[in-house]
């Protein structure tokens, strides 16, 4: 027992690591509650002020500022304020880009805070998947800007996180598990860990099994935005080439969205591959991505004298309030589109969560072990008053880390139309919801970036951006669906 008193005994220094992450964790989860409420509800600037008071605040926080970048950077982006977006997203990449080729992602010194206190101690470094969508919103950005290069700089970006994940993610897993079993054997609580999701915790689990994410971490998002900047922008043979293997990627990966797809697979494959024809792209970012949300249970633990102990886990919940699809109509008359999928977020964010939860399931209970042992070693060192210590440590200190990007959208969907000669387009959504009228550059290419983050939320974020040609003007966030409302 005196090897755990050791590991595990509650000082005052364990003490004030536990007051300051219980602040943090609570600051964050009202901070987050916030954003996602205005954003939810279509309150695109409250949302946005929100995320950068936040962001603000915890800039000299580097295990939290992360995940609050990554808000503020979104919540910016709908809100139409482009460069203040482009700088949140940029806080964010310089935070994560050493995780890059180089940079392990686990610490012991961070693996000793997490055990001892809780996961939430650990620095927020985003997830493949989050990696991944965050250089590719920001390079809408920086096409709204008419900055292409830049933009063109954003979707590589994409793509090395994407050849990082494939290369690295299952290995850091791999090496994270160790690194568990290691501090679980350290604190004479090695039996915690497993390699699966135990029994008694399936029923908690049970809607990960239908999220299953796309191939070598795919975001077919991502490969469709970066072959119609291709297209679009080609500098030569090989840029279209790339646009072509990256539309096939899509439709390898999605299926559902090659309807979307054909017509320039077609193009490319034809010798009128240098003439694009004037066509815009609406992309439908539609709901919210899942977030978590705290389950705690008694958990039975490898400590003869404590043989269960409270603890606390993450649970992913999905959001169910997004309108389904969009559909899009030259306002001149003709049939309407309907967007078709390109993303399942839920799919991704429950596939990274599922691949790491038997890791965070028993990093909890080591932790939960370890605190009981020492909490026992207190008792008889020092009688009621370490018990009355260790239990209100062992309380406390019970928290899962819910943090998570809550501002990606829950799908991303494209339709593609021809350009409209007026310029002009209607979004009708189910139920024929107007969803108001966007003005696009006729006789050039076009994409439309269209945001509705639930039912509730008044009118849509809508950003249209000239793809092709001199820009006539800066992006325009239209705020004529506003007027219609």
């Amino acid at each position: 027992m005196s090897s755990k008193i050791k590991t595990l005994a509650i000082t005052i220094p364990a003490f004030a690591a536990l007051l300051l992450a219980t602040a943090c964790q609570s600051a964050y989860r009202q901070h987050a509650d916030r954003v996602t409420s205005d954003y939810r509800d279509g309150l695109y600037q409250q949302a946005a002020a929100a995320a950068a008071s936040g962001a603000a605040a915890r800039q000299s926080d580097t295990s939290e500022r992360v995940i609050y970048n990554l808000e503020a950077a979104r919540t910016a982006q709908v809100a139409g304020d482009f460069e203040s977006s482009k700088a949140h997203y940029e806080l964010a990449y310089e935070d994560i880009r050493p995780y890059l080729d180089t940079k392990a992602q686990y610490t012991v010194t961070e693996g000793v805070a997490t055990t001892a206190v809780n996961q939430a101690m650990a620095t927020y470094k985003a997830t493949p998947g989050e990696r991944i969508m965050a250089s590719s919103l920001n390079s809408i950005n920086y096409l709204a800007t008419g900055d292409r290069e830049g933009a063109r700089l954003e979707l590589n970006r994409a793509r090395d996180w994407q050849d990082d994940a494939i290369k690295r993610y299952a290995k850091e897993i791999e090496a994270e598990q160790r690194a568990v079993e290691q501090d679980a054997e350290r604190d004479d609580v090695a039996d915690a860990v497993t390699d699966d999701v135990p029994d008694n915790m399936r029923s908690y689990y049970r809607n990960l099994d239908r999220m299953t994410g796309y191939a070598d971490y795919q975001n077919p998002f991502t490969s469709h935005l970066r072959a119609v900047y291709l297209l679009t922008n080609a500098a030569d043979d090989g840029d279209r080439d790339n646009a072509r293997f990256d539309f096939r990627q899509c439709v390898q990966a999605n299926p559902d969205c090659e309807p979307a797809v054909r017509e320039d697979l077609l193009l490319l494959e034809s010798s009128q591959r240098y003439a694009v024809p004037p066509t815009t792209w609406v992309y439908f970012m539609t709901g919210r991505a899942p977030h978590y949300e705290e389950l705690e249970i008694v958990v039975p633990v490898p400590v003869q004298e404590v043989p269960t102990a409270k603890a606390a886990f993450p649970v992913l919940r999905t959001n169910g309030d997004e309108l389904r699809y969009l559909e899009v109509k030259s306002q001149g008359g003709g049939d309407a589109t309907r967007t078709v999928s390109l993303v399942d977020m839920d799919s991704v964010v429950g596939s990274e969560f599922k691949t790491r939860l038997p890791i965070i399931i028993s990093q909890e209970i080591a932790s939960a072990a370890a605190k009981a042992a020492a909490t026992y070693g207190m008792t008889e060192g020092m009688g009621d008053w370490g018990t009355v210590m260790g239990t209100i440590y062992q309380q406390a200190s019970a928290e899962a880390d819910l943090r998570s990007w809550r501002t990606m959208p829950k799908q991303v969907q494209v339709a593609r139309v021809p350009t409209p000669t007026d310029g002009r387009l209607v979004l009708t959504g189910p139920g024929g919801r107007d969803l108001g009228t966007v003005s696009v550059v006729p006789g050039e290419s076009n994409i439309v970036v269209v945001t509705m983050p639930s039912t509730m939320a008044i009118q849509p974020s809508v950003v249209t951006v000239q793809m092709t040609g001199t820009p006539v003007q800066p992006a325009i966030r239209s705020t004529e669906a506003n007027q219609r409302f």
